[in-house]
């Protein structure tokens, strides 16, 4: 059975004096009896010349070389409330690095350890601290992850009331996007790309991939965005979506509002290419609808606007062949009454003229028409309005006096000779920052 390798470890207390040695001391050498420089040392040294220096298991730190203990490894305890190894670094290196490779410089193999392993048991601590301490703003950073051909970083977390990742930004500006507590940049990404966009950090700025990818295979959310006053989510592009939503089975994108205000808000035009489901009222400055031009489709368009009123009209039209008697019969669904009161209806005599009148007036699903001749074609027309439970619970003002906050601002203001900033789009768009005019 072959011998179980050596472990060296270092005990660091308070050390009481030592004994003047009994040799000449070396000049290249200094004795880690419990100091925290010597052992600094060894990490620095460890890094800095190539040729190593065999020293068995109990022996002596050679400062200012490489250091090498076979298979043995060095351990490092103390009970102090400090830190328990210090490196000053006070030239522009590295205070210490921590590299697992097979000996070979340069050469990795899928064999070796972690570079540097951080854990602790204490939930208030951290296994591993960066911290900037720089003055100003710049390039630097707290920790950076390089990960080359694999992940940049991996994060796990099995409490689920904890994080993998937790980011924050305690700048407390004004600027709904002066800062972010992520930043992702993909496909190489720069900062020129940033400022090519407003300057504002954002995720992903078209740089070829995704900034970010989020993945909810139970039933959590790949991405969850509150704020307090600001966007829960904001997403911007120079040329493609700045927000894109896909489902299987439910909603590609869901806005939810409790203020009263809008739950997803569209500055400029919407486009809809499939159908349209509005369980509330539509308010509009106007409606059409667009079609290629029967005439002409492939050069023209035609347009029809809507048919307005200050009621929740229904309309309802035909045509019917008068009797012998020059009278007809017409039927409504049965469903008619139901939905539909105060009912009109207009008669037009076609072919001759005829003294044509409604001789029942609607009942029951039906009404009947006399005065005109045998044979004779009428057209009819018949509107009505509403009267089903939500139409009831729900009519549309015709007139309505507007708000404080928006009194002397127009939803059309250049229509009126006003100003453009006298709108209360430009009134709104102002205050949600930041794009507002974009």
């Amino acid at each position: 059975m072959a011998a179980e390798p050596l472990t060296e470890t270092i005990v660091v207390s308070d050390p009481a004096p030592e004994a003047p040695p009994a040799e000449p001391a070396r000049s290249r050498r200094s004795i880690l009896g419990a100091g925290l420089a010597g052992l600094a040392g060894l990490v620095l040294g460890s890094l800095g010349r190539p040729q190593a220096t065999e020293a068995a298991a109990g022996g002596s730190l050679i400062m200012g070389a490489s250091n090498s203990a076979g298979t043995t490894n060095t351990d490092l305890a103390t009970n102090s409330t400090g830190t328990a190894l210090y490196v000053h670094q006070n030239g522009t290196g590295t205070a210490v690095r921590g590299i697992a490779n097979n000996g070979i410089a340069g050469f990795f193999t899928s064999s070796n350890g972690s570079g540097v392993s951080g854990v602790v048991a204490n939930n208030t601590k951290y296994g591993v601290y960066g911290g900037n301490d720089a003055l100003t703003h710049g390039t630097g950073a707290a920790m950076r992850a390089a990960g080359e051909q694999n992940h940049g970083l991996v994060a796990t977390t099995a409490d689920v009331n904890s994080y993998a990742i937790k980011a924050t930004n305690t700048n407390a500006g004004t600027d709904a996007l002066a800062g972010a507590g992520i930043r992702v940049l993909a496909g190489g990404g720069t900062d020129a790309d940033i400022a090519g966009l407003g300057g504002y950090p954002a995720a992903g700025e078209f740089c070829g991939a995704a900034g970010v990818i989020a993945v909810a295979t139970g039933s959590g959310n790949g991405v969850y965005g509150a704020s307090d006053s600001g966007f829960g989510v904001y997403g911007y592009s120079n040329s493609g979506m700045g927000v894109y939503g896909s489902s299987n089975s439910a909603y590609g994108v869901y806005g939810y509002s409790t203020s009263g205000a809008a739950s997803v808000y569209c500055d400029g035009d919407g486009y809809v290419t499939g159908n349209l489901y509005v369980v509330g009222n539509v308010s509009k400055a106007g409606g059409s609808f667009k079609i290629d031009h029967p005439l002409d489709p492939a050069n023209k368009f035609l347009y029809h606007s809507f048919v307005e009123s200050p009621d929740m009209k229904n309309v309802y039209d035909g045509v019917v062949t008068l009797d012998a008697k020059g009278e007809a019969a017409v039927a409504l669904p049965v469903w008619f009454d139901a939905l539909n009161r105060d009912t009109r209806i207009q008669l037009t005599a076609v072919g001759q003229f005829s003294p044509l009148y409604v001789k029942t007036k609607l009942q029951n699903g039906a009404f009947s028409i006399a005065g005109g001749k045998a044979g004779q074609d009428v057209y009819w027309q018949l509107t009505g309005i509403r009267q089903d439970a939500w139409a009831d619970a729900h009519r549309i003002p015709v007139e309505e006096e507007k708000p404080t906050a928006e009194r002397g601002l127009y939803l059309h203001p250049t229509e009126h000779g006003q100003a453009a900033a006298k709108g209360i789009d430009a009134v709104r768009h102002a205050a949600m920052k930041p794009h507002a005019s974009k």
